[in-house]
Protein backbone atom coordinates (compact mmCIF):
# COMPACT_ATOMS: atom_id res chain seq x y z
CA UNK A 1 0.00 0.00 0.00
CA UNK A 2 1.03 3.53 -0.17
CA UNK A 3 0.07 6.66 1.29
CA UNK A 4 0.78 10.36 -0.72
CA UNK A 5 1.38 13.64 0.70
CA UNK A 6 1.29 16.84 -1.00
CA UNK A 7 2.23 20.22 0.78
CA UNK A 8 3.66 23.48 -0.37
CA UNK A 9 7.14 25.03 1.03
CA UNK A 10 6.42 28.92 0.96
CA UNK A 11 9.38 31.29 1.76
CA UNK A 12 12.69 32.48 0.05
CA UNK A 13 15.09 30.21 0.57
CA UNK A 14 14.13 26.18 1.63
CA UNK A 15 16.26 23.53 2.63
CA UNK A 16 15.66 19.46 3.06
CA UNK A 17 18.01 17.72 5.73
CA UNK A 18 17.63 14.84 7.52
CA UNK A 19 18.88 15.32 11.18
CA UNK A 20 19.14 12.08 12.32
CA UNK A 21 18.61 8.64 10.96
CA UNK A 22 15.48 6.10 12.29
CA UNK A 23 14.31 6.08 15.73
CA UNK A 24 12.63 3.26 16.94
CA UNK A 25 9.22 4.04 18.69
CA UNK A 26 9.36 3.90 22.25
CA UNK A 27 7.45 0.83 22.34
CA UNK A 28 6.42 -2.14 20.14
CA UNK A 29 2.93 -2.76 19.59
CA UNK A 30 1.75 -6.36 19.87
CA UNK A 31 1.96 -8.23 16.96
CA UNK A 32 4.13 -10.27 14.64
CA UNK A 33 4.81 -8.12 12.09
CA UNK A 34 3.20 -4.74 10.55
CA UNK A 35 0.93 -5.62 7.05
CA UNK A 36 -0.03 -1.84 6.68
CA UNK A 37 1.10 1.73 8.46
CA UNK A 38 -1.51 4.82 8.76
CA UNK A 39 -0.16 7.96 10.28
CA UNK A 40 -3.29 10.66 9.75
CA UNK A 41 -3.06 14.34 10.16
CA UNK A 42 -3.85 14.74 13.53
CA UNK A 43 -0.60 12.54 14.44
CA UNK A 44 -2.32 9.75 15.22
CA UNK A 45 -0.46 5.69 14.32
CA UNK A 46 -2.78 3.05 13.10
CA UNK A 47 -0.78 -0.32 11.89
CA UNK A 48 -2.40 -3.45 11.43
CA UNK A 49 -0.56 -6.39 12.53
CA UNK A 50 -0.49 -10.26 12.06
CA UNK A 51 0.01 -12.76 14.67
CA UNK A 52 3.22 -14.81 14.74
CA UNK A 53 1.47 -18.30 15.09
CA UNK A 54 -1.63 -20.42 14.57
CA UNK A 55 -4.34 -19.21 15.96
CA UNK A 56 -3.34 -16.83 18.39
CA UNK A 57 -5.11 -13.39 18.77
CA UNK A 58 -1.63 -11.51 18.84
CA UNK A 59 -2.96 -9.64 15.40
CA UNK A 60 -5.46 -7.32 14.56
CA UNK A 61 -5.25 -3.45 14.59
CA UNK A 62 -2.84 -1.21 17.04
CA UNK A 63 -3.22 2.92 17.80
CA UNK A 64 -0.84 5.07 19.35
CA UNK A 65 -2.03 8.81 20.27
CA UNK A 66 1.30 9.68 22.31
CA UNK A 67 3.59 9.01 18.60
CA UNK A 68 4.19 5.63 19.29
CA UNK A 69 5.09 5.61 23.56
CA UNK A 70 2.11 3.54 23.92
CA UNK A 71 0.02 1.41 21.91
CA UNK A 72 -3.91 0.62 22.49
CA UNK A 73 -5.02 -2.74 21.00
CA UNK A 74 -8.61 -1.49 19.39
CA UNK A 75 -9.02 -4.82 17.46
CA UNK A 76 -7.79 -8.36 19.01
CA UNK A 77 -7.37 -10.37 16.50
CA UNK A 78 -5.45 -13.19 14.52
CA UNK A 79 -4.69 -11.12 11.69
CA UNK A 80 -4.91 -7.50 10.62
CA UNK A 81 -3.82 -6.87 6.60
CA UNK A 82 -4.88 -3.21 5.58
CA UNK A 83 -5.92 0.03 6.95
CA UNK A 84 -7.10 2.81 4.92
CA UNK A 85 -8.82 6.15 5.68
CA UNK A 86 -11.17 7.75 3.47
CA UNK A 87 -11.86 11.39 2.03
CA UNK A 88 -14.52 11.86 5.08
CA UNK A 89 -12.04 10.39 7.55
CA UNK A 90 -13.78 6.98 8.52
CA UNK A 91 -11.23 4.32 8.57
CA UNK A 92 -11.44 0.92 6.74
CA UNK A 93 -9.48 -2.40 7.62
CA UNK A 94 -8.80 -5.61 6.52
CA UNK A 95 -9.72 -8.14 9.78
CA UNK A 96 -9.62 -11.85 10.99
CA UNK A 97 -11.58 -12.60 14.12
CA UNK A 98 -10.67 -16.40 13.87
CA UNK A 99 -12.72 -18.69 13.59
CA UNK A 100 -14.94 -16.21 11.49
CA UNK A 101 -13.89 -14.99 8.76
CA UNK A 102 -11.67 -12.19 7.28
CA UNK A 103 -14.39 -9.28 7.01
CA UNK A 104 -13.95 -5.04 5.65
CA UNK A 105 -14.51 -3.88 8.96
CA UNK A 106 -15.66 0.46 9.38
CA UNK A 107 -14.43 3.17 12.45
CA UNK A 108 -16.11 6.27 12.54
CA UNK A 109 -14.43 7.36 15.89
CA UNK A 110 -10.65 7.30 14.32
CA UNK A 111 -9.70 3.68 15.10
CA UNK A 112 -11.16 3.10 18.44
CA UNK A 113 -14.00 0.99 17.38
CA UNK A 114 -14.40 -1.21 14.71
CA UNK A 115 -18.09 -1.91 13.28
CA UNK A 116 -19.14 -4.91 10.81
CA UNK A 117 -17.77 -6.57 9.21
CA UNK A 118 -20.04 -4.60 6.23
CA UNK A 119 -18.24 -7.43 4.11
CA UNK A 120 -17.23 -10.87 4.34
CA UNK A 121 -14.82 -12.42 2.83
CA UNK A 122 -15.53 -15.99 2.60
CA UNK A 123 -13.95 -19.08 3.09
CA UNK A 124 -10.34 -19.64 1.87
CA UNK A 125 -10.32 -16.19 0.95
CA UNK A 126 -8.21 -12.58 2.08
CA UNK A 127 -8.88 -8.73 1.58
CA UNK A 128 -5.05 -7.60 0.78
CA UNK A 129 -6.42 -3.67 -0.53
CA UNK A 130 -8.91 -1.28 0.11
CA UNK A 131 -9.47 1.79 -1.99
CA UNK A 132 -13.07 4.51 -1.77
CA UNK A 133 -14.20 6.59 -4.15
CA UNK A 134 -16.02 10.07 -3.28
CA UNK A 135 -19.32 10.07 -5.47
CA UNK A 136 -22.78 11.39 -4.82
CA UNK A 137 -25.32 10.39 -2.90
CA UNK A 138 -23.19 7.46 -1.81
CA UNK A 139 -19.82 6.46 -2.31
CA UNK A 140 -17.94 3.52 -3.96
CA UNK A 141 -15.59 0.88 -1.82
CA UNK A 142 -13.61 -1.22 -3.55
CA UNK A 143 -11.96 -4.23 -1.96
CA UNK A 144 -9.21 -6.42 -3.37
CA UNK A 145 -9.50 -9.94 -2.30
CA UNK A 146 -7.72 -13.74 -2.99
CA UNK A 147 -11.15 -13.38 -6.00
CA UNK A 148 -10.53 -10.10 -7.68
CA UNK A 149 -12.29 -7.01 -6.75
CA UNK A 150 -15.55 -6.56 -4.65
CA UNK A 151 -17.65 -3.24 -5.29
CA UNK A 152 -19.88 -1.79 -3.08
CA UNK A 153 -21.99 1.59 -4.75
CA UNK A 154 -24.03 1.72 -1.66
CA UNK A 155 -21.62 3.18 0.99
CA UNK A 156 -20.98 -0.40 1.87
CA UNK A 157 -24.12 -2.05 2.31
CA UNK A 158 -23.49 -4.63 -0.06
CA UNK A 159 -21.00 -5.87 -2.44
CA UNK A 160 -20.54 -7.44 -5.75
CA UNK A 161 -18.02 -8.73 -7.98
CA UNK A 162 -16.37 -6.34 -10.00
CA UNK A 163 -13.73 -8.32 -11.79
CA UNK A 164 -14.91 -8.56 -15.50
CA UNK A 165 -11.25 -8.54 -17.31
CA UNK A 166 -9.48 -10.02 -14.75
CA UNK A 167 -8.29 -13.99 -14.78
CA UNK A 168 -10.45 -15.70 -12.17
CA UNK A 169 -7.55 -16.37 -10.06
CA UNK A 170 -6.04 -12.91 -9.41
CA UNK A 171 -5.34 -11.76 -6.21
CA UNK A 172 -5.51 -8.17 -6.02
CA UNK A 173 -2.55 -7.07 -3.56
CA UNK A 174 -3.39 -2.68 -4.18
CA UNK A 175 -6.22 -0.79 -5.43
CA UNK A 176 -5.25 3.08 -5.97
CA UNK A 177 -7.80 5.97 -7.74
CA UNK A 178 -5.90 8.65 -9.46
CA UNK A 179 -7.00 12.26 -9.35
CA UNK A 180 -8.89 11.73 -12.57
CA UNK A 181 -11.02 8.93 -11.53
CA UNK A 182 -8.79 6.11 -13.19
CA UNK A 183 -8.36 3.02 -10.66
CA UNK A 184 -5.65 0.92 -10.95
CA UNK A 185 -4.93 -2.78 -9.71
CA UNK A 186 -1.91 -4.72 -8.72
CA UNK A 187 -2.41 -8.37 -8.64
CA UNK A 188 -1.12 -11.78 -9.03
CA UNK A 189 -1.87 -11.63 -12.90
CA UNK A 190 -0.07 -8.17 -13.76
CA UNK A 191 -1.14 -3.86 -13.43
CA UNK A 192 -4.58 -3.68 -14.54
CA UNK A 193 -6.26 -0.20 -14.72
CA UNK A 194 -10.23 0.74 -15.16
CA UNK A 195 -11.65 3.88 -16.14
CA UNK A 196 -15.65 3.23 -15.50
CA UNK A 197 -16.03 2.66 -11.97
CA UNK A 198 -14.55 -0.86 -12.14
CA UNK A 199 -16.89 -2.18 -14.58
CA UNK A 200 -14.16 -3.64 -17.18
CA UNK A 201 -10.49 -3.64 -16.58
CA UNK A 202 -7.92 -3.72 -18.61
CA UNK A 203 -3.98 -5.34 -18.56
CA UNK A 204 -1.37 -3.16 -19.38
CA UNK A 205 1.29 -4.70 -21.26
CA UNK A 206 4.97 -4.23 -20.01
CA UNK A 207 4.89 -7.02 -17.01
CA UNK A 208 5.93 -10.27 -17.14
CA UNK A 209 3.06 -12.96 -16.43
CA UNK A 210 5.69 -14.12 -13.78
CA UNK A 211 6.25 -11.13 -11.72
CA UNK A 212 3.21 -10.36 -9.27
CA UNK A 213 2.39 -7.01 -9.07
CA UNK A 214 2.27 -5.60 -4.73
CA UNK A 215 1.85 -2.33 -4.62
CA UNK A 216 0.96 1.33 -6.39
CA UNK A 217 1.88 4.96 -6.09
CA UNK A 218 0.70 7.65 -8.32
CA UNK A 219 2.81 10.34 -8.79
CA UNK A 220 2.07 14.12 -10.35
CA UNK A 221 3.62 16.85 -12.16
CA UNK A 222 5.47 19.08 -9.85
CA UNK A 223 2.93 22.31 -11.41
CA UNK A 224 -0.69 20.66 -11.23
CA UNK A 225 -1.90 17.90 -9.33
CA UNK A 226 -5.23 17.52 -12.01
CA UNK A 227 -3.95 14.12 -13.16
CA UNK A 228 -2.39 15.27 -16.66
CA UNK A 229 0.80 13.83 -17.14
CA UNK A 230 0.82 11.84 -14.05
CA UNK A 231 2.45 8.37 -14.37
CA UNK A 232 1.91 5.43 -12.09
CA UNK A 233 4.68 3.49 -10.58
CA UNK A 234 3.95 0.01 -9.54
CA UNK A 235 6.26 -2.27 -7.48
CA UNK A 236 6.50 -5.66 -8.12
CA UNK A 237 7.34 -9.31 -6.03
CA UNK A 238 10.45 -9.74 -8.00
CA UNK A 239 11.98 -5.99 -6.78
CA UNK A 240 11.07 -4.36 -10.12
CA UNK A 241 9.05 -0.94 -9.98
CA UNK A 242 7.56 -0.32 -13.33
CA UNK A 243 6.27 2.80 -14.48
CA UNK A 244 3.16 3.64 -16.97
CA UNK A 245 1.60 7.37 -18.26
CA UNK A 246 -1.90 8.45 -17.94
CA UNK A 247 -1.35 8.99 -21.62
CA UNK A 248 -2.43 5.58 -22.01
CA UNK A 249 -4.18 4.91 -19.18
CA UNK A 250 -1.10 3.60 -17.59
CA UNK A 251 -1.82 0.38 -19.36
CA UNK A 252 2.06 0.40 -21.05
CA UNK A 253 4.46 -0.01 -18.73
CA UNK A 254 8.20 0.04 -18.49
CA UNK A 255 11.11 -1.07 -16.10
CA UNK A 256 12.18 2.13 -13.99
CA UNK A 257 14.34 0.10 -11.82
CA UNK A 258 14.88 -3.52 -10.20
CA UNK A 259 16.27 -3.74 -6.51
CA UNK A 260 17.28 -7.08 -6.89
CA UNK A 261 16.57 -10.42 -4.43
CA UNK A 262 13.23 -8.09 -3.02
CA UNK A 263 9.98 -7.53 -2.70
CA UNK A 264 8.54 -3.57 -3.55
CA UNK A 265 6.43 -3.89 -0.43
CA UNK A 266 5.19 -0.77 -0.14
CA UNK A 267 5.49 3.34 -1.10
CA UNK A 268 4.93 6.74 0.55
CA UNK A 269 5.80 10.76 -1.62
CA UNK A 270 5.97 14.14 -1.02
CA UNK A 271 6.17 17.06 -2.72
CA UNK A 272 8.55 19.95 -2.17
CA UNK A 273 6.89 22.70 -4.75
CA UNK A 274 9.01 25.36 -4.11
CA UNK A 275 12.60 23.56 -5.50
CA UNK A 276 10.89 21.84 -7.74
CA UNK A 277 11.52 18.82 -5.92
CA UNK A 278 9.39 15.46 -4.76
CA UNK A 279 10.80 13.03 -2.38
CA UNK A 280 10.00 9.24 -3.23
CA UNK A 281 10.43 6.39 -0.77
CA UNK A 282 9.97 2.77 -1.28
CA UNK A 283 10.07 0.23 1.36
CA UNK A 284 11.57 -3.07 -0.09
CA UNK A 285 11.05 -6.67 1.89
CA UNK A 286 14.41 -8.86 1.10
CA UNK A 287 13.70 -11.70 -0.07
CA UNK A 288 17.03 -13.13 -0.75
CA UNK A 289 20.45 -10.66 -0.78
CA UNK A 290 21.60 -7.96 1.47
CA UNK A 291 18.88 -5.61 0.01
CA UNK A 292 16.40 -4.91 2.41
CA UNK A 293 15.59 -1.17 3.75
CA UNK A 294 14.05 1.88 2.65
CA UNK A 295 15.31 3.74 -0.50
CA UNK A 296 14.79 7.62 -0.80
CA UNK A 297 14.67 9.60 -4.31
CA UNK A 298 13.84 13.07 -5.46
CA UNK A 299 14.53 12.71 -9.08
CA UNK A 300 13.17 8.94 -9.72
CA UNK A 301 15.35 9.20 -13.01
CA UNK A 302 18.33 9.53 -10.77
CA UNK A 303 17.73 6.68 -9.27
CA UNK A 304 17.10 5.22 -5.07
CA UNK A 305 19.48 5.64 -2.26
CA UNK A 306 19.09 3.27 0.62
CA UNK A 307 18.73 5.22 3.70
CA UNK A 308 19.20 2.50 6.58
CA UNK A 309 20.71 4.24 9.55
CA UNK A 310 19.16 3.45 12.51
CA UNK A 311 17.12 0.02 10.95
CA UNK A 312 18.51 -3.49 11.69
CA UNK A 313 20.52 -4.90 9.47
CA UNK A 314 19.24 -5.82 6.42
CA UNK A 315 15.40 -4.69 7.69
CA UNK A 316 12.32 -6.92 7.18
CA UNK A 317 10.21 -3.52 6.34
CA UNK A 318 6.94 -4.12 5.25
CA UNK A 319 5.08 -0.50 5.46
CA UNK A 320 5.47 3.13 4.89
CA UNK A 321 3.23 6.30 6.33
CA UNK A 322 3.68 9.73 6.63
CA UNK A 323 2.41 13.13 7.29
CA UNK A 324 3.49 16.91 7.10
CA UNK A 325 3.55 18.85 10.06
CA UNK A 326 3.92 22.47 9.76
CA UNK A 327 6.31 24.73 11.79
CA UNK A 328 6.98 28.27 12.31
CA UNK A 329 10.42 27.69 10.03
CA UNK A 330 8.67 25.71 7.53
CA UNK A 331 7.58 22.05 7.31
CA UNK A 332 8.10 18.91 9.00
CA UNK A 333 7.71 15.41 6.96
CA UNK A 334 7.33 12.70 9.68
CA UNK A 335 8.06 9.16 7.55
CA UNK A 336 7.65 5.91 9.48
CA UNK A 337 8.05 2.21 8.53
CA UNK A 338 7.04 -0.89 9.97
CA UNK A 339 8.56 -4.04 10.14
CA UNK A 340 7.56 -7.68 9.75
CA UNK A 341 9.88 -10.02 11.36
CA UNK A 342 7.28 -12.98 12.42
CA UNK A 343 8.11 -13.04 16.14
CA UNK A 344 6.68 -12.19 18.87
CA UNK A 345 8.00 -8.57 18.95
CA UNK A 346 8.04 -8.63 15.73
CA UNK A 347 6.27 -5.48 14.45
CA UNK A 348 8.67 -2.96 15.38
CA UNK A 349 7.97 0.52 13.68
CA UNK A 350 10.62 3.56 13.33
CA UNK A 351 10.09 6.81 12.73
CA UNK A 352 12.26 9.53 10.48
CA UNK A 353 12.32 13.26 10.16
CA UNK A 354 12.84 15.41 6.99
CA UNK A 355 13.03 18.51 7.31
CA UNK A 356 11.94 21.99 5.37
CA UNK A 357 13.24 24.82 6.79
CA UNK A 358 12.05 28.09 5.07
CA UNK A 359 12.81 31.78 5.92
CA UNK A 360 10.48 34.52 5.33
CA UNK A 361 11.81 37.24 3.48
CA UNK A 362 11.88 39.54 6.21
CA UNK A 363 11.51 39.31 9.52
CA UNK A 364 8.82 42.54 9.72
CA UNK A 365 4.89 41.69 9.73
CA UNK A 366 3.49 43.27 7.64
CA UNK A 367 0.43 45.86 8.27
CA UNK A 368 -2.01 44.80 5.27
CA UNK A 369 -2.61 41.66 2.93
CA UNK A 370 -0.78 42.13 -0.22
CA UNK A 371 -0.47 40.02 -3.38
CA UNK A 372 2.21 41.07 -5.46
CA UNK A 373 2.72 41.34 -9.52
CA UNK A 374 4.61 38.20 -10.56
CA UNK A 375 8.01 38.19 -11.95
CA UNK A 376 9.19 37.98 -14.28
CA UNK A 377 6.62 38.48 -16.98
CA UNK A 378 5.99 37.48 -19.46
CA UNK A 379 7.62 34.04 -18.56
CA UNK A 380 8.94 30.87 -19.62
CA UNK A 381 8.28 28.33 -17.57
CA UNK A 382 9.09 29.59 -14.16
CA UNK A 383 7.65 33.22 -12.30
CA UNK A 384 7.71 33.74 -8.59
CA UNK A 385 4.43 35.40 -7.05
CA UNK A 386 5.07 37.26 -3.52
CA UNK A 387 2.02 37.93 -1.27
CA UNK A 388 2.23 39.29 2.57
CA UNK A 389 -0.54 38.16 5.42
CA UNK A 390 -0.76 40.03 8.76
CA UNK A 391 -2.05 37.64 10.51
CA UNK A 392 -2.43 33.87 10.79
CA UNK A 393 -4.74 33.37 7.84
CA UNK A 394 -6.10 30.35 5.26
CA UNK A 395 -4.56 31.61 2.16
CA UNK A 396 -5.49 29.94 -1.16
CA UNK A 397 -3.89 31.46 -4.11
CA UNK A 398 -5.75 29.62 -7.70
CA UNK A 399 -4.89 30.04 -11.03
CA UNK A 400 -7.11 30.71 -14.14
CA UNK A 401 -7.60 30.89 -17.47
CA UNK A 402 -9.19 33.22 -19.59
CA UNK A 403 -12.32 31.70 -20.14
CA UNK A 404 -12.64 31.25 -16.19
CA UNK A 405 -11.59 27.85 -15.38
CA UNK A 406 -9.51 27.06 -13.01
CA UNK A 407 -5.92 25.65 -13.99
CA UNK A 408 -4.50 24.55 -10.94
CA UNK A 409 -4.07 25.62 -6.94
CA UNK A 410 -1.09 26.99 -6.22
CA UNK A 411 -1.85 27.40 -2.05
CA UNK A 412 -4.51 26.17 -0.16
CA UNK A 413 -3.64 25.89 3.36
CA UNK A 414 -2.79 28.29 6.98
CA UNK A 415 -0.02 30.65 7.11
CA UNK A 416 1.62 32.69 9.92
CA UNK A 417 1.61 36.13 9.41
CA UNK A 418 4.81 37.18 7.21
CA UNK A 419 6.00 38.05 3.89
CA UNK A 420 6.05 35.16 1.14
CA UNK A 421 7.00 34.09 -2.20
CA UNK A 422 5.79 30.89 -4.34
CA UNK A 423 7.57 30.06 -7.32
CA UNK A 424 5.39 28.50 -9.65
CA UNK A 425 6.35 26.15 -12.95
CA UNK A 426 4.04 26.12 -15.77
CA UNK A 427 6.13 23.60 -18.09
CA UNK A 428 2.48 21.65 -18.64
CA UNK A 429 0.40 24.47 -20.15
CA UNK A 430 0.22 26.03 -23.46
CA UNK A 431 1.24 29.91 -23.85
CA UNK A 432 -1.57 32.53 -23.20
CA UNK A 433 -2.98 34.72 -20.60
CA UNK A 434 -3.54 33.64 -17.26
CA UNK A 435 -4.90 35.37 -13.87
CA UNK A 436 -3.85 34.31 -10.03
CA UNK A 437 -6.45 35.12 -7.40
CA UNK A 438 -5.37 35.41 -3.68
CA UNK A 439 -8.51 35.21 -1.26
CA UNK A 440 -7.59 35.31 2.42
CA UNK A 441 -9.73 36.55 5.18
CA UNK A 442 -11.98 38.67 3.71
CA UNK A 443 -9.21 39.76 0.87
CA UNK A 444 -9.07 38.84 -2.46
CA UNK A 445 -7.00 40.23 -5.24
CA UNK A 446 -6.62 39.23 -8.74
CA UNK A 447 -3.45 39.96 -11.47
CA UNK A 448 -2.54 38.70 -14.65
CA UNK A 449 0.21 36.75 -16.26
CA UNK A 450 1.98 36.15 -19.28
CA UNK A 451 3.06 32.55 -20.20
CA UNK A 452 5.01 33.14 -23.26
CA UNK A 453 7.02 30.28 -24.80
Amino acid sequence: MFKYIFFFVIGLYSTLSLPQGWVQTSSTPVGGGVTDLLVRENGDILTTVGSFSWPSVAGGVRKSTDDGQTWQNVASAYNGRTIEEAFDGNLYASIWFYPQNEGLYRSTDGGDTWNGPIYSAGSNNNIFSISVMEESPNYTIFAGTRNGVMRSTDSGASFQNASNGMPNNSWVRDLEIDSSGIIAAATTNGLFTSTNNGDLWEQATGIPASDTTVTLLFDYPLSNQDGNDSRLYTGSQNGYIYQSFFESRYLSAVILTVFGDGEVASFFGTYLLIESKKINAVAVYPTGGDVGGVYVTNDTRSGFVKENEGLPSNPKVSALSGRVVQTRSGEEVEMYTGLYENSSTGAKIYKRTFVVSVEELDSEIPVDYKLEQNFPNPFNPTTTIQFSIPELSFVKIEVFNTLGEKVTTLVSEELFAGNYKYEWIAENLPSGIYFYKMKADSYEQTKKLVLLK
